[in-house]
């Protein structure tokens, strides 16, 4: 495959100039050239499991990179560059672009040992992006580029004549070795994909292997073969497709070729889709994670609620000893810190010791057991209530888990995302900008630090936890038209109304619930009422000098209001 890309490249970029080199991701680099009639732009991914390289048909979605050092110097070094050759080293999958003096790049496209590497003017290592221990002295600057070594026992395919080929198949067949197995030894940059068509073609034409991969070698060193994507019919899915050498003799039933005007945009467009679904399916794995470790500490929370309400006292044990004890008040024995007195729960009458602090009157003593039986009573209640609202956000999770584990699209990505968010998991919390949100689909953030409510009229509000992460919310999740709200004038979190189709104001209910909770998670929580500052996020500056969180308002409003706990908060 790269050879025949190598081959179509001969043509089409030498006489052309690089007139941009840019990094778009920590592996992929696009490069374009011009000339005075026409242009052109090459992907190049380093990925160390799926390096390739191809036409650039569609920009890129990800998230911007800030790009290494080795991008700013290979960009100074080579813009505006003449292209003078382009070569694919024999039986190696390195491809190197001549621009001018001497200089250029080498893409070097093997798995696990992808590299881009910038040639000085005599042809020596300028700089390189990666330097693995294994050709640390090779990629040397200053020292003459040279291709890796290869294997000294496989051949070069293209130096092959059909006769030495049919000759080696031969020998293996009398070893009694599968045709396959013999040519993918004895000959290295024979791919499964490619010797799998040779071998059906043989079959059908009844001409020799030999012959059969001879002439699609051929094919490919004259840049007549035409690289196409087979696929399923009725799907689109890259995992099912592969990507051919060469149009094979016939299509297999239920498949379909497809191919682009140039073997470069063939091969972009088949790596690209790849690379696409990868970052999806990265996407929802990550999402995964979270949602099992949400589930794994609800489960664990609701064990040690259970485990508590195990532990707690029996609320009609105080009721009963008060009651005993008004009963009995006139003729109570009073012996230190406790009285003796007959419970008339008890068939035999039988008596009952009530602790009595000293300088407590027995009433007031009673009246402290039956406040003790309301708070143990309300506290037993709101211990089983959290057990339950944690069980059952538990099975919503797992609900959860058995609905989405099977997504592999981008649809199902944000379907899960979207039923995370439900569940108050602050997931794919993100500024309104498009590198942000494309930051996000590559790898979704989850912030610890961030509180996540849905307001009574469906708004999402997020609060701070301490001051890092009210930092990071205001200044790199809110967007400049979210509103920003702060208990006046006391320490507190900060609350974030999201505003993402930019509304001139939230709802009143939702801005004087988002402001309770301003209170509410702040050290005025324990007032009757108190003031809140909201403003839109634009308007509010980091203090200068100022400690992580503190901030200066431009302008702002004020709403007053009573502090009141988050709805369901689990």
């Amino acid at each position: 495959m790269l050879t025949r890309l190598a081959v179509e490249w001969s043509s089409t970029l030498v006489g052309m100039r690089l007139v941009s080199f840019r990094q778009e991701s920590g592996e992929r680099f696009r490069l374009a050239f011009a000339s005075e009639s026409d242009a052109l732009s090459l992907l190049a991914s380093i990925d160390p499991l799926h390096p390739w390289i191809g036409e650039a048909g569609k920009r890129w979605e990800g998230p911007r990179w800030s790009p290494d050092p080795f991008a700013t110097t290979t960009a100074h070094a080579l813009d505006g560059r003449l292209v003078t050759r382009v070569v694919k080293p024999p039986a190696d999958r390195t491809l190197r672009v001549d621009l001018g003096d001497g200089g250029g790049l080498v893409f070097e496209l093997a798995p696990h040992g992808a590299n881009v590497i910038l040639l000085g003017g005599d042809g020596t290592v300028a700089a390189s992006l990666r330097s693995p221990k294994g050709s640390k002295e090779r990629l040397t600057p200053g020292r003459p580029w040279s291709e890796r070594a290869l294997p000294a026992a496989r051949r070069d395919p293209f130096g092959a004549s059909a006769a030495e080929i049919d000759a080696l198949l031969s020998g293996g067949a009398t070893r009694g070795e599968a045709s396959a197995d013999t040519l993918r030894r004895e000959f290295i940059g024979l791919g499964q994909v490619g010797v799998g068509l040779a071998i059906d073609e043989q079959a059908d034409s009844g001409r020799s292997l030999g012959s059969v991969l001879r002439a699609r070698l051929d094919s490919i060193l004259e840049g007549s073969a035409e690289v196409v994507i087979e696929g399923p019919d009725g799907s689109d899915d890259p995992a099912r497709s592969e990507l051919l050498p060469w149009r094979p003799g016939k299509v297999r039933p239920g498949r379909r070729l497809f191919a682009r005007e140039r073997a470069a945009a063939t091969a972009a467009h088949f790596h690209e889709a790849l690379d696409a679904q990868r970052r999806v399916r990265a996407r929802i794995a990550a999402l995964l994670v979270i949602l099992r470790g949400e589930l794994a500490r609800a489960r664990s929370a609701e064990r040690k609620v259970r485990e508590g309400l195990a532990s707690f006292e029996d609320p009609d044990r105080f009721r009963r000893m008060g009651e005993a004890l008004l009963a009995s008040l006139s003729f109570a024995v009073r012996s230190g810190d406790v009285v003796v007195v007959s419970d008339p729960y008890d068939p035999d009458g039988r008596d009952v010791v009530v602790p009595a602090p000293p300088g407590r009157s027995l009433a007031q003593v009673a009246d402290d057991l039956f406040r003790r039986h309301r708070r143990a009573r309300r506290g037993l209640e709101a211990a089983g209530a959290r057990a339950e609202a944690l069980s059952q956000r538990a099975a919503r999770m797992e609900s959860l888990l058995a609905l989405h584990e099977r997504a592999t699209d981008g649809t199902g990505a944000d379907c899960l995302e979207a039923d995370m968010r439900s569940e108050r998991l602050p997931v794919g919390l993100v500024a309104a900008t498009r590198s942000a949100r494309a930051a996000a689909r590559a790898v979704p953030p989850r912030l610890d630090g961030v509180r996540l409510i849905v307001s009574a009229e469906g708004w999402t509000i997020l609060v701070g936890r301490s001051g890092p992460d009210n930092d990071r919310l205001t200044f790199k999740i809110a967007s400049p038209d979210d509103i920003w709200l702060h208990a006046a004038g006391v320490h507190g979190a900060h609350v974030i109304i999201r505003n993402p189709e930019r509304a001139g104001a939230a709802p009143s209910a939702t801005l004087a619930e988002a402001a309770r909770l301003a209170l509410w998670f702040s050290d005025a929580r324990s007032e009757a009422a108190g003031d809140v500052h909201w403003t839109r996020r634009k308007n509010v500056r980091r203090a200068k000098g100022g400690g992580s969180g503190q901030v200066v308002l431009k302008r702002f409003e004020t709403i007053r209001v009573r502090p009141q706990s988050p709805r369901d908060d689990t």
